[in-house]
């Protein structure tokens, strides 16, 4: 008990001693509300380590490199957060609609199973023309272009367009 009422003690002596000093600190790079905040973080860290506080010869210094951790800590912070808005800003946002169809899609495009079809809706996608994709696949060029043109139909009565 008696060791506990050392450490409030100490902890209220030096809070006393140093919390205008830590505050103005803070003051220098921040304002007056988050400079309290960053105060209030160093002496409940301060608070943590109040029991070794006894050991430590330089308690000025010591609850100083407490509060340039606190200052450190909030930089980055702030920087994550920076981060996280501008990767935010990278990704477009679209509406549910767009979302939905665009599921519609590619759940219809899974229907299609026969490996030659989704062959020819890639080649067709990669630009090739239908004599090009007949001669890769061993199809005619009208072959092709009837296939195509049933697996459009496919796909487009599975996609509810609105």
């Amino acid at each position: 008990m008696d060791n506990n009422q050392n450490c409030v003690t100490l902890f209220n002596e030096l809070y006393e001693k140093y919390y205008k000093k830590v505050l103005s600190y803070f003051k220098k790079e921040f304002d007056a509300d988050e400079a309290e905040d960053l105060t209030q973080q160093t002496f409940l860290q301060l608070w943590s380590w109040i029991a070794n506080m006894q050991f430590i010869k330089n308690k000025k210094a010591y609850i100083f490199r407490i509060a340039k951790n606190v200052r450190c800590d909030r930089y980055r912070q702030k920087a994550m957060l920076l981060d996280a808005i501008s990767l935010a800003d990278d990704f477009e946002i679209r509406d549910n609609n767009a979302f939905t169809d665009e599921v519609d899609l590619k759940l219809s495009m899974q229907s299609i199973v026969n490996f030659q079809d989704k062959q020819l809706l890639m080649l067709t996608g990669q630009g090739y023309k239908s004599n090009e994709i007949g001669k890769m696949l061993g199809l005619s060029s009208s072959a092709v272009r009837t296939r195509l043109q049933k697996l459009r139909e496919k796909i487009k009565n599975n996609v509810d367009y609105n």
